[in-house]
């Protein structure tokens, strides 16, 4: 009997340790129960914080293809008023031409008939330089890709390599913008070429 009584289970010790592991459990599963509601508290405001920049970011995205709609309407409007700026200054060098033709027509008079192209041209070449247009110096300079084009070359030897020697059709730059090339002759020297 008295070695029952050692191994003897306390009932009282094992219930309360028992209740105090329960106790402890529903302390853990309160905890839990807490910071799933954390949890799902800051996911609502996360997803609402989401819908919102979302929301925006589509408020941006339309503010954008407006914004884009109308610059390119008003490039558009401005495109077209400029070239009716432009018209409207060569609507008198157009009359002159007219003139010139139909004063050509009745007199015969062709030195008067250059006089008038040339007074003609030289309206044009101001209206252009008006607008920013500037000719590209060719003849006598030294070649340069980005404002020549050459299409042809001579061994001459009284001429340096890469001198421009002939202009074949005059080059424009507008606004400090190549607009045109300058179409050009450049002298190359062959290796046989004495040099002065």
């Amino acid at each position: 009997m008295g070695k029952t009584k050692g191994k003897r289970v306390s009932y009282k010790a094992k219930y309360l340790e028992t209740e105090a592991e329960l106790t402890e459990a529903q302390r853990e599963v309160s905890i839990l129960k807490q910071r799933l509601k954390d949890l799902e508290k800051e996911l609502e405001l996360t997803d609402r914080e989401a819908r919102e920049y979302l929301g925006y970011l589509g408020r941006l995205k339309g503010e954008l293809k407006s914004y884009r709609e109308r610059t390119q309407r008003e490039k558009e409007i401005l495109k077209e008023s400029a070239a009716e700026d432009l018209i409207k200054e060569l609507l008198p060098i157009l009359d002159d031409f007219e003139l010139a033709i139909g004063s050509a027509k009745k007199s015969k008079n062709f030195s008067g008939f250059v006089e008038g192209v040339k007074m003609i041209f030289n309206q044009m070449r101001d209206l252009l330089k008006k607008q920013g247009l500037k000719p590209i110096k060719a003849k006598g300079e030294e070649f340069d890709p980005h404002l020549h084009e050459a299409v042809g070359t001579a061994d001459l030897k009284r001429y340096p390599d890469n001198l421009i020697i002939e202009e074949m059709r005059r080059g424009y730059i507008l606004n400090d913008k190549v607009l045109r090339p300058a179409v050009v002759k450049v002298n190359k020297r062959s290796s046989e070429t004495p040099e002065k």
